[in-house]
């Protein structure tokens, strides 16, 4: 069988952005770690640290797709983690929501145009959050 995250790689630098905000164990982002960045296959680490193919894979997975979310974001923004109550959460998820659509339709509006991308967010403003 196939694995699922076979030829997908990483540099040790989007290796260590993919993980940055991530709970997991240091043993956990170590094998996904040589698993992404150093090609070691999911089932020889999983042998060798007594684990599952899955459980390795699981962390593997969820790193890149962290990694994929990330690499679109213009260098000005920043990730941000807040407990705040679920009404003050649904208005900042909205408005974020918003800002990365109009994001996304200013890059899709420059790819069309053949512009270069613009620096900051769509609406040229910065800071906003």
């Amino acid at each position: 069988m196939k694995q699922r995250f076979n030829g997908r790689r990483l540099s040790a630098a989007q290796f260590a952005v993919a993980v940055r905000g991530l709970r997991m164990t240091s043993r956990h982002q170590e094998l996904a770690r040589a698993a992404l960045v150093d090609g070691v296959s999911t089932s020889i680490l999983a042998a060798e640290a007594q684990l599952t193919r899955g459980a390795i894979d699981r962390n593997v997975r969820r790193i890149y797709e962290n990694h994929l979310a990330r690499r679109d974001a213009p260098m000005e923004w920043r990730e941000v983690r807040l407990t705040v109550p679920r009404s003050m959460a649904e208005r900042f998820e909205a408005q974020a929501a918003a800002v990365i659509a109009e994001h996304d339709f200013a890059r899709r509006i420059e790819a069309a145009l053949g512009l270069r991308p613009s620096r900051g967010n769509a609406a040229g403003e910065k800071g906003r959050f």
